[in-house]
């Protein structure tokens, strides 16, 4: 097959053990890098799904800000005609509620980090199962 001043097959020579390697890596380097391709086009949401969650994620903060606002207000109110101070009452939990919303608000954009986090104070370990206390 090969003479003996010959150091191995030669680039693009027909050896039927070897084939054209260079070709083959190269045909196998496409075909790796066109499939990564698709898995990348596969993985993006489509745009009309991105505006969506957009759409979402607005609505979920507008409704944590409300939440916080209405919910304050009530108890207020319900304060209010249990004790009959009708404006301080409302007023006071009113403010307190908005202070509320708008925390909920933050944390809910994640601006603000949960009050353990923020402290420093690393939360509490889960209790042992049964299985994983030892005797």
């Amino acid at each position: 097959m090969t003479k003996s001043g010959d150091k191995g097959p030669q680039q693009g020579s027909s050896d039927p053990e070897l084939g054209d390697l260079s070709a083959r890596l190269h045909e196998l380097s496409g075909r790796i890098a066109a499939e990564r391709s698709e898995i990348a086009e596969s993985a993006k949401p489509p745009a009309s799904v991105q505006s969506t969650s957009d759409y979402a994620r607005g609505y979920r903060l507008v409704s944590e800000f409300a939440a916080g606002t209405l919910v304050g207000g009530l108890i207020g109110y319900g304060i209010d005609r249990l004790f009959g101070t009708l404006p301080f009452g409302l007023i006071i939990f009113l403010l307190l509620g908005f202070g509320a919303g708008f925390l909920n608000l933050a944390r809910a954009a994640n601006r603000v980090p949960p009050a353990q986090e923020r402290l420093g104070n690393p939360p509490p370990k889960a209790a042992l199962d049964d299985d994983d206390e030892e005797d």
